[in-house]
């Protein structure tokens, strides 16, 4: 039944209909009379998906008389001159009419013509542009994309008109189709990277992508490294300084994110607002970041090799100061340092789930009640909860959340190495960090790509903002 030809007579096609969405309460049936013809007509929709105002103008223009003298023109003639503005293509099947129904489209069938009109009354629910929420924006454009691929591509053209500006479409998916695109500088992004990336994504088989996120997880490199391989972002400019680069950026309906490919960890550690304020400035937070991530992963470890394997060294009064805080202290330097490190970790997914207000005050409150109150019940020591302070504080300096993320984990990897084998420990787990890294990939090209020291022309902007006049005026 699905498979096979409309009817040419209207009833027989709604009788059809019915019985193949007999289960769907939300599909709406409406006949209406075009006067000129003495004829009905048949709409087909999902209650809720419908731009009404239009559909209601359609409606009105196909009642309206067709008055021509002397040059009487057919019934299909007079209801595409109708509908000619919202008309997509024509459907002659029930399978075909039932996709492009379920696809949110609205199908006008005429009695006496057996095919049937797909319309493009689509009511598109979407919030407006406003500032991407989880990249906060201090200098420079403050908007980010949504959940509307159309007007997320429409975005990226209000900044760039170039035609050397290329953007494919096509779905992927099986049960629940998804529009991507796939966006380009044509003579810019290298040939076998556009033909690895298509490849990559015409073996997605998902059947349901919700958002980017779950795209990026299937055409990464390396699924089992902790390390995001693909970028994502809500902002356009960082989206255009990649296309401009050469990458290809990819963008799923539904999804406020894009993705960026190729992916190297320079990237992941600047931020468009270092090229927005002066370079000395842009400069200097880009090494706070560099600090930043080794902080992060290992002064937790630091501390516990240390004070659990090698005090002396500590200088004598710096570990006279550190004993005395942990006279009473029951526990050794690493199950307070796990306490502490957990508490923190879980107050800061309470404060992200939270509505905001109730969230940073949770965030704030419960972290200084909690670090006095162990503290005074001897379950830490002081320089504990200033550690795992610093620690916390140092994580968000990171501009992408995923990476940071990524390293937030490890400083647990770190702790552990720590505990068992002291400095040695230490040094050993961040030799295997540094050779992981170094063997990441991102659709084939180095994850520590600028970081080649033999050429200083590709190094010299990753670690520091050179003044535009140096580089040619190009960000890195």
């Amino acid at each position: 039944m699905r498979s096979k030809t409309l009817h040419i007579k209207l009833g027989q096609k709604l009788e059809n209909l019915k019985s193949l969405m007999v289960m769907q309460d939300d599909v709406v049936f409406k006949e209406v009379f075009i006067p000129s013809y003495e004829c009905s007509g048949l709409f087909v929709y999902i209650n809720g998906t419908m731009d009404y105002p239009s559909f209601n103008e359609i409606v009105r223009d196909l009642s309206v008389a067709q008055v021509v003298s002397n040059h009487p023109i057919s019934i299909e003639q007079s209801v595409i001159s109708k509908i000619c503005s919202v008309k997509e293509q024509k459907v002659s099947t029930y399978e075909k009419a039932m996709e492009f129904i379920f696809d949110g489209k609205t199908l006008l069938f005429i009695e006496g013509i057996e095919d049937g009109y797909v319309l493009n009354l689509e009511k598109e629910k979407m919030r407006t542009f406003g500032e991407p929420s989880t990249e906060r924006i201090v200098r420079g454009p403050k908007i980010g994309f949504i959940e509307s691929l159309q007007e997320n591509i429409g975005l990226i053209r209000q900044y760039s008109s170039h035609p050397s500006l290329i953007v494919k479409q096509h779905k992927i998916g099986t049960l629940e189709k998804r529009t991507i695109a796939l966006i380009y500088y044509q003579g810019k992004a290298s040939d076998s990277l556009l033909q690895e990336v298509n490849r990559r994504i015409n073996k997605v088989k998902a059947t349901d992508l919700q958002d980017s996120g779950m795209l990026e997880e299937l055409i990464e490199d390396t699924s089992s490294s902790p390390f995001p391989q693909i970028q994502n972002t809500e902002r356009p400019d960082k989206v255009l300084a990649a296309l401009q680069q050469g990458r290809v950026v990819i963008m799923i309906d539904g999804s406020p994110f894009a993705l960026i490919a190729p992916t190297t960890i320079t990237m992941l550690l600047q931020s468009p607002d270092d090229y927005y304020e002066r370079w000395v400035a842009g400069s200097f937070l880009r090494g706070i970041r560099y600090l930043s991530l080794f902080v992060t992963v290992f002064l937790s470890g630091i501390y516990i090799s240390l004070v659990s394997f090698n005090p002396g060294l500590l200088p004598t009064e710096l570990a006279m100061s550190i004993a005395g805080t942990r006279e009473n202290v029951p526990f050794p330097p690493f199950v307070e340092a796990i306490i502490m490190e957990v508490t923190i970790e879980l107050l800061r997914e309470a404060g992200i789930r939270l509505p905001a207000p109730i969230g940073q005050t949770v965030g704030l409150v419960g972290g200084v009640i909690i670090g006095q109150a162990a503290v005074q019940a001897n379950i830490v020591s002081s320089l504990m909860v200033i550690i795992v302070s610093i620690t916390t504080i140092t994580s968000f300096t990171v501009p992408q959340y995923g990476f940071g993320l990524a390293f937030r984990a490890l400083r647990f990897g770190a702790m552990i190495f720590a505990a068992v084998l002291g400095l040695y420990g230490t040094t050993l787990f961040f030799i295997i960090v540094i050779s992981h890294l170094s063997k990441l990939t991102s659709f084939h090209e180095p994850y520590f790509h600028p970081l080649d020291f033999i050429d200083k022309k590709t190094w010299k902007d990753a670690l520091v903002r050179l003044p535009k006049r140096k580089n040619g005026g190009e960000p890195s």
